[in-house]
Protein backbone atom coordinates (compact mmCIF):
# COMPACT_ATOMS: atom_id res chain seq x y z
CA UNK A 1 0.00 0.00 0.00
CA UNK A 2 2.81 2.16 0.86
CA UNK A 3 4.32 1.67 -2.51
CA UNK A 4 0.98 3.00 -4.34
CA UNK A 5 0.83 5.74 -2.64
CA UNK A 6 4.97 6.47 -3.75
CA UNK A 7 4.37 5.96 -6.88
CA UNK A 8 0.88 7.68 -6.79
CA UNK A 9 2.61 10.57 -5.28
CA UNK A 10 5.37 10.20 -7.91
CA UNK A 11 2.98 10.51 -10.89
CA UNK A 12 1.38 13.57 -9.47
CA UNK A 13 4.86 15.29 -8.60
CA UNK A 14 5.83 14.68 -12.26
CA UNK A 15 5.79 17.91 -15.11
CA UNK A 16 2.65 16.87 -17.42
CA UNK A 17 3.52 16.45 -20.79
CA UNK A 18 2.66 19.67 -22.80
CA UNK A 19 0.30 19.38 -25.71
CA UNK A 20 1.20 19.26 -28.86
CA UNK A 21 -0.88 22.36 -31.11
CA UNK A 22 -0.01 23.10 -34.44
CA UNK A 23 -0.83 26.63 -35.83
CA UNK A 24 -4.15 25.08 -37.69
CA UNK A 25 -5.74 23.57 -34.38
CA UNK A 26 -4.51 26.95 -32.73
CA UNK A 27 -6.95 28.84 -35.54
CA UNK A 28 -9.54 26.04 -34.52
CA UNK A 29 -9.31 26.87 -30.91
CA UNK A 30 -9.30 30.78 -31.31
CA UNK A 31 -12.31 30.96 -33.61
CA UNK A 32 -14.58 28.99 -31.03
CA UNK A 33 -13.06 30.44 -27.79
CA UNK A 34 -11.53 33.71 -28.87
CA UNK A 35 -13.00 35.88 -26.00
CA UNK A 36 -13.26 39.05 -28.53
CA UNK A 37 -15.00 36.54 -31.16
CA UNK A 38 -17.45 35.41 -28.86
CA UNK A 39 -18.44 39.17 -28.39
CA UNK A 40 -18.69 39.73 -32.14
CA UNK A 41 -21.06 36.85 -31.97
CA UNK A 42 -23.27 37.99 -29.14
CA UNK A 43 -23.25 41.13 -30.88
CA UNK A 44 -25.05 39.13 -34.07
CA UNK A 45 -27.05 37.38 -31.74
CA UNK A 46 -28.59 40.93 -30.58
CA UNK A 47 -28.46 42.13 -34.15
CA UNK A 48 -30.60 38.90 -35.25
CA UNK A 49 -33.09 39.13 -32.34
CA UNK A 50 -33.62 43.19 -33.48
CA UNK A 51 -34.63 41.98 -37.02
CA UNK A 52 -37.19 39.65 -35.77
CA UNK A 53 -38.77 42.57 -33.54
CA UNK A 54 -38.92 44.81 -36.37
CA UNK A 55 -40.23 41.56 -39.13
CA UNK A 56 -43.11 41.32 -36.39
CA UNK A 57 -44.53 44.72 -36.78
CA UNK A 58 -45.45 43.92 -40.24
CA UNK A 59 -47.24 40.80 -39.08
CA UNK A 60 -50.79 40.31 -37.96
CA UNK A 61 -51.56 42.20 -35.07
CA UNK A 62 -54.51 40.35 -32.97
CA UNK A 63 -55.91 41.94 -30.20
CA UNK A 64 -58.65 40.27 -28.09
CA UNK A 65 -60.43 42.59 -25.67
CA UNK A 66 -63.07 42.22 -23.00
CA UNK A 67 -64.40 45.01 -20.47
CA UNK A 68 -67.06 43.89 -18.51
CA UNK A 69 -68.76 46.70 -16.27
CA UNK A 70 -71.11 45.81 -13.01
CA UNK A 71 -73.91 48.57 -12.41
CA UNK A 72 -73.41 50.29 -8.56
CA UNK A 73 -76.57 52.69 -8.65
CA UNK A 74 -79.64 53.92 -11.29
CA UNK A 75 -77.42 54.16 -14.44
CA UNK A 76 -76.90 51.02 -16.46
CA UNK A 77 -73.27 49.48 -16.99
CA UNK A 78 -72.03 48.81 -20.38
CA UNK A 79 -69.97 45.91 -21.08
CA UNK A 80 -68.10 45.16 -24.23
CA UNK A 81 -66.58 42.20 -25.74
CA UNK A 82 -64.24 41.79 -28.92
CA UNK A 83 -61.10 41.15 -31.08
CA UNK A 84 -59.03 43.61 -33.17
CA UNK A 85 -56.78 42.81 -35.59
CA UNK A 86 -54.49 44.82 -37.99
CA UNK A 87 -51.37 44.63 -40.19
CA UNK A 88 -48.88 47.08 -42.12
CA UNK A 89 -47.84 46.31 -44.80
CA UNK A 90 -44.79 47.04 -46.00
CA UNK A 91 -45.08 48.87 -49.14
CA UNK A 92 -47.51 51.14 -47.46
CA UNK A 93 -50.96 50.16 -46.79
CA UNK A 94 -52.62 49.34 -43.58
CA UNK A 95 -55.18 46.99 -42.92
CA UNK A 96 -57.41 47.01 -39.63
CA UNK A 97 -60.52 45.02 -38.86
CA UNK A 98 -62.84 45.75 -35.56
CA UNK A 99 -65.55 42.43 -34.33
CA UNK A 100 -67.19 43.95 -31.06
CA UNK A 101 -70.41 43.11 -28.83
CA UNK A 102 -71.81 45.49 -26.36
CA UNK A 103 -74.58 45.09 -24.29
CA UNK A 104 -76.00 47.31 -21.61
CA UNK A 105 -76.68 45.53 -17.78
CA UNK A 106 -80.04 44.22 -17.85
CA UNK A 107 -80.34 44.12 -21.61
CA UNK A 108 -81.65 41.17 -23.66
CA UNK A 109 -80.07 41.91 -26.93
CA UNK A 110 -76.24 42.66 -27.90
CA UNK A 111 -75.12 45.49 -30.31
CA UNK A 112 -72.87 44.26 -32.45
CA UNK A 113 -70.17 46.41 -34.73
CA UNK A 114 -67.92 44.66 -37.48
CA UNK A 115 -65.68 47.05 -39.71
CA UNK A 116 -62.84 46.20 -42.29
CA UNK A 117 -60.69 49.07 -43.39
CA UNK A 118 -57.73 49.95 -45.86
CA UNK A 119 -55.72 52.77 -45.46
CA UNK A 120 -52.70 54.33 -48.12
CA UNK A 121 -51.01 57.36 -47.80
CA UNK A 122 -51.52 59.02 -51.22
CA UNK A 123 -48.65 61.90 -50.96
CA UNK A 124 -46.43 62.21 -47.53
CA UNK A 125 -45.14 58.65 -47.13
CA UNK A 126 -46.19 56.85 -50.06
CA UNK A 127 -42.73 56.23 -50.75
CA UNK A 128 -42.51 52.63 -49.58
CA UNK A 129 -39.10 53.44 -47.86
CA UNK A 130 -41.01 55.03 -45.95
CA UNK A 131 -43.02 52.78 -44.30
CA UNK A 132 -40.30 49.77 -44.40
CA UNK A 133 -37.75 52.01 -42.87
CA UNK A 134 -38.02 50.04 -39.73
CA UNK A 135 -37.33 47.00 -41.04
CA UNK A 136 -34.89 47.77 -43.84
CA UNK A 137 -32.66 49.50 -40.72
CA UNK A 138 -32.85 46.21 -38.70
CA UNK A 139 -31.39 43.92 -41.84
CA UNK A 140 -29.19 46.77 -41.95
CA UNK A 141 -27.88 46.18 -38.57
CA UNK A 142 -27.79 42.59 -39.20
CA UNK A 143 -25.27 42.98 -42.65
CA UNK A 144 -22.91 45.10 -40.39
CA UNK A 145 -22.69 42.63 -37.57
CA UNK A 146 -22.52 39.93 -39.88
CA UNK A 147 -19.23 42.14 -41.30
CA UNK A 148 -18.16 43.18 -38.32
CA UNK A 149 -18.05 39.00 -37.08
CA UNK A 150 -16.37 38.58 -40.38
CA UNK A 151 -13.78 40.87 -40.48
CA UNK A 152 -13.12 39.82 -36.59
CA UNK A 153 -12.23 36.33 -37.51
CA UNK A 154 -9.66 37.19 -40.23
CA UNK A 155 -8.22 39.50 -37.43
CA UNK A 156 -8.22 36.68 -35.01
CA UNK A 157 -7.00 34.51 -37.68
CA UNK A 158 -3.73 36.95 -38.29
CA UNK A 159 -3.35 37.39 -34.40
CA UNK A 160 -3.65 33.84 -33.89
CA UNK A 161 -0.60 33.34 -36.57
CA UNK A 162 1.13 36.08 -35.24
CA UNK A 163 1.18 35.06 -32.14
CA UNK A 164 2.28 31.49 -32.55
CA UNK A 165 5.23 32.32 -35.07
CA UNK A 166 6.48 35.09 -32.40
CA UNK A 167 6.59 31.94 -29.57
CA UNK A 168 8.09 29.28 -32.18
CA UNK A 169 10.42 32.01 -32.90
CA UNK A 170 11.32 32.87 -29.52
CA UNK A 171 12.10 28.96 -28.91
CA UNK A 172 14.06 29.08 -31.85
CA UNK A 173 16.01 32.00 -30.46
CA UNK A 174 16.20 30.23 -26.75
CA UNK A 175 18.01 27.81 -28.60
CA UNK A 176 20.17 30.06 -30.68
CA UNK A 177 20.86 31.68 -27.50
CA UNK A 178 21.67 28.32 -25.57
CA UNK A 179 23.61 27.66 -28.05
CA UNK A 180 25.39 30.94 -28.23
CA UNK A 181 26.00 30.35 -24.07
CA UNK A 182 27.92 27.08 -24.99
CA UNK A 183 29.96 28.29 -27.76
CA UNK A 184 31.00 31.14 -25.01
CA UNK A 185 32.01 28.74 -22.14
CA UNK A 186 33.83 26.59 -24.43
CA UNK A 187 35.91 29.70 -26.13
CA UNK A 188 36.37 30.51 -22.24
CA UNK A 189 37.48 27.48 -20.87
CA UNK A 190 40.48 27.56 -23.95
CA UNK A 191 40.82 30.72 -23.14
CA UNK A 192 41.94 30.30 -19.45
CA UNK A 193 43.83 27.36 -20.55
CA UNK A 194 45.77 28.84 -22.76
CA UNK A 195 46.40 31.82 -20.06
CA UNK A 196 47.85 29.34 -18.41
CA UNK A 197 50.80 28.11 -20.73
CA UNK A 198 51.18 31.98 -21.46
CA UNK A 199 49.82 32.04 -25.01
CA UNK A 200 47.28 34.10 -24.39
CA UNK A 201 46.94 37.60 -22.09
CA UNK A 202 45.14 38.30 -19.57
CA UNK A 203 42.68 40.39 -21.92
CA UNK A 204 41.62 37.37 -23.78
CA UNK A 205 40.28 35.77 -20.83
CA UNK A 206 38.19 38.78 -19.83
CA UNK A 207 36.77 39.35 -23.47
CA UNK A 208 35.66 35.38 -23.27
CA UNK A 209 33.86 36.31 -19.75
CA UNK A 210 32.43 39.10 -21.18
CA UNK A 211 30.89 36.98 -24.55
CA UNK A 212 29.80 34.60 -21.87
CA UNK A 213 27.88 37.33 -19.70
CA UNK A 214 26.21 38.26 -22.65
CA UNK A 215 24.72 35.39 -23.90
CA UNK A 216 23.76 34.28 -20.66
CA UNK A 217 21.60 37.65 -20.75
CA UNK A 218 20.22 36.97 -24.18
CA UNK A 219 19.31 33.51 -23.05
CA UNK A 220 17.00 34.82 -19.86
CA UNK A 221 15.78 37.83 -22.28
CA UNK A 222 14.92 34.83 -25.36
CA UNK A 223 13.03 32.80 -22.44
CA UNK A 224 10.83 35.93 -21.08
CA UNK A 225 10.31 36.37 -24.27
CA UNK A 226 9.04 33.24 -24.80
CA UNK A 227 7.04 32.78 -21.78
CA UNK A 228 4.91 36.29 -22.90
CA UNK A 229 4.26 35.16 -26.37
CA UNK A 230 2.94 31.83 -25.06
CA UNK A 231 0.43 33.46 -22.26
CA UNK A 232 -0.60 35.85 -25.08
CA UNK A 233 -1.41 32.70 -27.84
CA UNK A 234 -3.40 31.45 -24.39
CA UNK A 235 -5.44 34.48 -24.38
CA UNK A 236 -5.99 34.52 -27.86
CA UNK A 237 -7.24 30.82 -27.77
CA UNK A 238 -9.56 31.43 -24.55
CA UNK A 239 -7.12 29.49 -22.08
CA UNK A 240 -5.76 30.10 -18.70
CA UNK A 241 -2.26 32.41 -18.31
CA UNK A 242 0.45 29.75 -17.73
CA UNK A 243 -1.09 27.03 -20.35
CA UNK A 244 2.12 25.52 -22.18
CA UNK A 245 2.04 23.40 -25.75
CA UNK A 246 4.79 22.26 -27.87
CA UNK A 247 4.51 23.94 -31.04
CA UNK A 248 5.50 23.31 -34.94
CA UNK A 249 7.17 25.64 -36.74
CA UNK A 250 4.51 26.19 -40.27
CA UNK A 251 6.64 26.25 -43.22
CA UNK A 252 4.37 27.96 -45.24
CA UNK A 253 1.12 29.62 -45.47
CA UNK A 254 -2.11 27.10 -46.56
CA UNK A 255 -2.90 29.38 -49.51
CA UNK A 256 -0.44 31.83 -51.53
CA UNK A 257 -0.83 35.17 -51.80
CA UNK A 258 -1.85 36.11 -55.96
CA UNK A 259 0.68 38.19 -57.91
CA UNK A 260 0.08 41.41 -59.45
CA UNK A 261 -3.04 43.61 -59.36
CA UNK A 262 -4.90 40.32 -58.37
CA UNK A 263 -5.04 41.66 -54.51
CA UNK A 264 -6.42 45.49 -55.42
CA UNK A 265 -9.13 44.15 -57.62
CA UNK A 266 -9.86 41.19 -55.14
CA UNK A 267 -10.16 43.89 -52.12
CA UNK A 268 -12.55 46.67 -53.94
CA UNK A 269 -14.52 43.38 -54.57
CA UNK A 270 -14.49 41.84 -51.19
CA UNK A 271 -13.08 44.22 -48.10
CA UNK A 272 -15.56 44.23 -45.55
CA UNK A 273 -15.27 48.13 -45.20
CA UNK A 274 -15.78 48.76 -48.83
CA UNK A 275 -18.80 46.91 -49.12
CA UNK A 276 -20.21 48.57 -45.06
CA UNK A 277 -19.34 52.12 -47.00
CA UNK A 278 -21.31 51.37 -49.67
CA UNK A 279 -23.81 50.36 -47.66
CA UNK A 280 -24.15 53.74 -45.73
CA UNK A 281 -24.17 55.55 -49.23
CA UNK A 282 -27.83 53.19 -49.65
CA UNK A 283 -28.50 54.67 -46.15
CA UNK A 284 -27.92 58.24 -46.75
CA UNK A 285 -29.77 57.59 -50.37
CA UNK A 286 -32.90 56.29 -48.08
CA UNK A 287 -32.74 59.15 -45.62
CA UNK A 288 -32.81 61.53 -48.67
CA UNK A 289 -35.89 59.94 -49.87
CA UNK A 290 -37.77 59.43 -46.50
CA UNK A 291 -36.71 63.18 -46.06
CA UNK A 292 -38.32 64.36 -48.71
CA UNK A 293 -41.43 62.43 -48.74
CA UNK A 294 -42.38 64.15 -45.58
CA UNK A 295 -41.92 67.35 -46.60
CA UNK A 296 -45.25 66.52 -48.67
CA UNK A 297 -48.61 67.41 -47.34
CA UNK A 298 -50.17 64.24 -46.22
CA UNK A 299 -53.41 63.15 -48.05
CA UNK A 300 -54.49 59.53 -46.63
CA UNK A 301 -57.60 57.26 -48.84
CA UNK A 302 -59.37 55.10 -46.39
CA UNK A 303 -61.55 52.39 -47.87
CA UNK A 304 -64.04 51.29 -45.10
CA UNK A 305 -66.82 48.30 -44.59
CA UNK A 306 -68.86 48.54 -41.53
CA UNK A 307 -71.82 46.65 -40.42
CA UNK A 308 -73.81 47.33 -37.26
CA UNK A 309 -76.67 44.41 -36.29
CA UNK A 310 -78.62 43.16 -32.91
CA UNK A 311 -78.75 40.04 -31.54
CA UNK A 312 -79.47 37.83 -28.56
CA UNK A 313 -76.54 35.97 -27.44
CA UNK A 314 -73.17 37.17 -27.38
CA UNK A 315 -71.83 34.85 -30.24
CA UNK A 316 -74.31 35.37 -32.42
CA UNK A 317 -73.64 39.20 -32.00
CA UNK A 318 -70.25 38.32 -33.08
CA UNK A 319 -70.39 35.83 -35.82
CA UNK A 320 -73.35 37.50 -37.56
CA UNK A 321 -72.44 41.23 -38.95
CA UNK A 322 -76.09 42.97 -39.48
CA UNK A 323 -76.53 45.92 -42.19
CA UNK A 324 -73.05 46.76 -43.79
CA UNK A 325 -71.88 50.03 -46.08
CA UNK A 326 -68.73 51.07 -47.71
CA UNK A 327 -67.44 54.41 -46.79
CA UNK A 328 -64.64 56.16 -49.14
CA UNK A 329 -62.81 59.10 -47.30
CA UNK A 330 -59.98 61.51 -47.65
CA UNK A 331 -58.02 63.18 -45.13
CA UNK A 332 -55.63 65.60 -45.68
CA UNK A 333 -53.05 67.95 -43.29
CA UNK A 334 -50.53 70.47 -44.50
CA UNK A 335 -48.61 72.27 -41.58
CA UNK A 336 -47.36 75.98 -42.55
CA UNK A 337 -44.24 75.39 -40.34
CA UNK A 338 -41.58 73.17 -42.40
CA UNK A 339 -38.57 74.34 -40.51
CA UNK A 340 -37.65 70.99 -39.63
CA UNK A 341 -38.34 69.20 -42.79
CA UNK A 342 -36.23 71.07 -44.68
CA UNK A 343 -33.57 70.85 -42.03
CA UNK A 344 -33.86 67.21 -42.07
CA UNK A 345 -33.60 67.17 -45.83
CA UNK A 346 -30.42 69.24 -45.91
CA UNK A 347 -28.39 67.26 -43.57
CA UNK A 348 -29.75 63.87 -45.40
CA UNK A 349 -28.38 65.48 -48.85
CA UNK A 350 -24.68 66.34 -46.68
CA UNK A 351 -24.60 63.13 -45.36
CA UNK A 352 -25.00 61.58 -48.72
CA UNK A 353 -22.10 63.66 -50.46
CA UNK A 354 -20.32 62.79 -47.48
CA UNK A 355 -20.61 58.98 -47.62
CA UNK A 356 -20.12 58.93 -51.60
CA UNK A 357 -16.96 60.91 -50.63
CA UNK A 358 -16.10 58.53 -47.69
CA UNK A 359 -16.28 55.24 -50.25
CA UNK A 360 -13.85 57.12 -52.61
CA UNK A 361 -11.06 57.58 -49.80
CA UNK A 362 -11.79 54.35 -48.89
CA UNK A 363 -11.23 52.30 -51.80
CA UNK A 364 -7.85 54.46 -52.38
CA UNK A 365 -6.37 54.27 -49.07
CA UNK A 366 -7.28 50.48 -49.38
CA UNK A 367 -5.79 50.60 -52.89
CA UNK A 368 -2.63 51.38 -51.18
CA UNK A 369 -2.76 49.23 -48.40
CA UNK A 370 -2.48 46.52 -50.63
CA UNK A 371 0.50 47.84 -52.55
CA UNK A 372 2.34 48.28 -49.32
CA UNK A 373 1.14 45.19 -48.11
CA UNK A 374 2.71 43.56 -51.61
CA UNK A 375 5.73 45.96 -51.75
CA UNK A 376 6.73 44.82 -48.04
CA UNK A 377 6.29 41.15 -49.26
CA UNK A 378 8.83 41.24 -51.62
CA UNK A 379 11.24 43.12 -49.81
CA UNK A 380 10.70 40.64 -46.67
CA UNK A 381 11.32 37.77 -49.44
CA UNK A 382 14.65 39.51 -50.88
CA UNK A 383 15.49 39.86 -47.34
CA UNK A 384 15.10 36.32 -46.64
CA UNK A 385 17.72 35.90 -49.56
CA UNK A 386 19.86 38.15 -48.17
CA UNK A 387 20.09 36.69 -44.62
CA UNK A 388 20.22 33.12 -45.61
CA UNK A 389 23.30 33.96 -47.87
CA UNK A 390 24.91 36.11 -44.81
CA UNK A 391 24.13 33.40 -42.39
CA UNK A 392 25.81 30.67 -44.37
CA UNK A 393 29.50 33.82 -44.96
CA UNK A 394 28.75 34.59 -41.22
CA UNK A 395 28.85 30.01 -39.71
CA UNK A 396 32.03 29.99 -42.48
CA UNK A 397 34.04 32.69 -41.11
CA UNK A 398 33.37 31.61 -37.10
CA UNK A 399 34.63 27.93 -37.86
CA UNK A 400 37.56 29.79 -39.52
CA UNK A 401 38.36 31.98 -36.60
CA UNK A 402 37.43 29.31 -34.19
CA UNK A 403 40.04 27.02 -35.93
CA UNK A 404 42.92 29.63 -35.93
CA UNK A 405 42.35 30.02 -32.44
CA UNK A 406 42.72 26.85 -31.75
CA UNK A 407 45.90 26.32 -33.79
CA UNK A 408 47.45 29.74 -31.51
CA UNK A 409 47.51 31.74 -34.51
CA UNK A 410 45.40 34.48 -33.01
CA UNK A 411 44.23 35.64 -30.29
CA UNK A 412 40.02 34.88 -28.96
CA UNK A 413 39.59 38.83 -30.25
CA UNK A 414 38.40 36.92 -34.06
CA UNK A 415 36.34 34.43 -32.26
CA UNK A 416 34.37 37.20 -30.13
CA UNK A 417 33.90 38.83 -33.15
CA UNK A 418 32.41 36.21 -35.73
CA UNK A 419 30.73 35.00 -33.03
CA UNK A 420 28.69 38.02 -32.50
CA UNK A 421 28.27 38.10 -35.95
CA UNK A 422 26.89 34.57 -36.51
CA UNK A 423 24.37 35.40 -33.46
CA UNK A 424 23.28 38.69 -35.16
CA UNK A 425 22.86 37.00 -38.49
CA UNK A 426 21.30 33.95 -37.20
CA UNK A 427 18.70 35.83 -35.40
CA UNK A 428 17.92 38.07 -38.47
CA UNK A 429 17.37 34.68 -40.51
CA UNK A 430 14.70 33.29 -38.06
CA UNK A 431 13.10 36.54 -37.58
CA UNK A 432 12.90 37.04 -41.60
CA UNK A 433 11.42 33.98 -41.99
CA UNK A 434 8.63 34.75 -39.65
CA UNK A 435 8.26 38.35 -41.65
CA UNK A 436 8.01 36.39 -44.74
CA UNK A 437 4.73 34.42 -43.35
CA UNK A 438 3.69 37.37 -41.74
CA UNK A 439 3.68 39.61 -45.00
CA UNK A 440 1.79 37.02 -47.03
CA UNK A 441 -0.89 36.75 -44.09
CA UNK A 442 -1.28 40.79 -43.89
CA UNK A 443 -1.67 40.56 -48.09
CA UNK A 444 -4.00 38.10 -48.39
CA UNK A 445 -5.96 39.68 -45.13
CA UNK A 446 -5.52 43.76 -47.15
CA UNK A 447 -7.03 42.04 -50.21
CA UNK A 448 -10.11 40.49 -48.58
CA UNK A 449 -8.79 36.73 -49.66
CA UNK A 450 -8.15 35.68 -45.95
CA UNK A 451 -11.04 32.93 -45.91
CA UNK A 452 -10.58 31.78 -41.91
CA UNK A 453 -11.88 28.61 -43.23
CA UNK A 454 -8.63 27.28 -44.97
CA UNK A 455 -6.71 28.03 -41.74
CA UNK A 456 -8.47 24.94 -39.96
CA UNK A 457 -7.19 21.76 -39.91
CA UNK A 458 -7.80 19.55 -43.06
CA UNK A 459 -9.10 16.09 -42.89
CA UNK A 460 -6.42 13.54 -43.50
CA UNK A 461 -6.43 12.09 -47.06
CA UNK A 462 -7.97 8.58 -47.69
CA UNK A 463 -4.90 6.06 -48.20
Amino acid sequence: MIALLLVLAAALAAPSVAEELTVARAVELALTSNPDLLDAADRNAIAASSLSAARSQFLPQVTPFFSPSFRDGDVPALSRYGVAVSEQLPFGPRLSAVAEASRLEGGEEWNSYHSVSLAQPLLRGLDPVVTREPLRSAERQVGTQERSFSTQKRYTVIAVWSAYLSAVLQEELVREAAGRTARAGKILEASRAKEEIGSVSRLDVLRAEQLLAQARAQENDTRDAREDSLDLLARLLGRPAGTRWTLSPPERLPVSAPPGEEPVEAALASREEIVETRERVRDAEVQLRIAKSLLLPSLDAALTWSAVGRSHGLGSALGNPGASAWTLGLSSQAPLNLGSQLAAKSQAEVTLRAARRAVENLEADVVRQVRSAARRLATGRARLALDEANEEVARMQLEVAELRFGKGLTDNFFVVDAEGLYNSTRVSLLTSRQQVLLDELRLLSEAGLLQPEEFLPRPASAP
